[in-house]
């Protein structure tokens, strides 16, 4: 039978891989100093129980929370995180394209804030980072328009059961911007794969508690570019200390439903 000392130790060595000798990663300020038991406590089930299951790389298990803390606006764990990605193998390069993606997620606001700190964190480890511009402006709206479109069946599969019936309303204007910008220019970047990039999209509206048929997509769109379901309840997973277990239980109940509509068989335990 497991102990949890020996869950404690198994989290010290997590942490010594994404720390990678930066004392300061060890370090819970406020935490420390006022809350020793739950310093134990996230030791051993945040650090032990939660970033050691075997159900998704660790390196997958940092994007996602990277996407997340975006998401957030938790720009001091954020800093940690990125930091902790980069020593787990993220290249710099999927880094910026995690907080690219959240553009449409989130807003201009949180990736604004989030690029400023990973431009900062490249600076301080000496990363000399080139931006690749793959953006084409020499195509029409519609060319961008019929681009999106592609990528989003290519990504998403089957279209919404829903689709806008006014093609002249406000909201049916949305959606085709949306097409255009989110999935004809950010996610048909080269910078992530497709399943990375559903994962990415899925840490991010779980951690807002967006729980209505969009995730529901999201889901079947993870699952329609390769995700299995173990992944993708890992994710959830990964995701109770940085979102709360509320909407990670609640986003698990949503891909079980999912999961039984499409046949599949469900996600072990561990």
């Amino acid at each position: 039978m497991e102990t949890l000392n020996e869950r404690y130790d198994r989290g010290q060595e997590m942490r010594r891989r994404l720390a990678a000798g930066n004392p300061s990663h060890y370090t819970l300020p406020g935490i420390d100093q006022l809350a020793p038991d739950l310093k134990r406590i996230l030791d051993e089930a945040l650090w032990g129980s939660v970033w050691t299951r075997p159900g998704l790389a660790p390196e997958t298990r940092g994007i996602c929370t990277i996407a997340a803390l975006t998401a957030l606006g938790q720009l001091p764990l954020l800093r940690r995180n990125i930091e902790r990605g980069l020593n787990l193998g993220v290249t710099p390069d999927q880094v910026v394209e995690v907080v690219i993606q959240m553009t449409f997620l989130v807003g201009i606001p949180g990736v604004e804030s989030a690029m400023k700190l990973t431009k900062e964190i490249f600076e301080e480890q000496g990363i000399q980072y080139t931006p690749a511009i793959v953006y084409d402006t020499n195509r029409t709206v519609e060319e961008l328009h019929q681009e999106g479109l592609r990528i989003y069946d290519q990504q998403m599969g089957k279209p919404p059961l829903y689709p806008v019936d006014d093609p002249d309303s406000v909201e049916m204007a949305a959606q085709r911007f949306i097409e255009e910008y989110h999935w004809g220019a950010i996610h048909a970047r080269p910078g992530l794969d497709p399943k990375t990039r559903a994962l990415c999209s899925l840490s991010a509206m779980t951690v807002q508690g967006q729980y209505d048929r969009q995730i529901r997509r999201l889901i079947e769109g993870a699952l329609h570019v390769g995700a299995q379901p173990q992944e993708i309840m890992e994710v959830f997973f990964q995701l109770i200390f940085y979102g709360s277990y509320t909407n990670s239980r609640i986003a698990m109940r949503v891909a079980r439903s999912v999961f039984v509509e499409q046949g599949l068989a469900p996600a072990a335990a561990d």
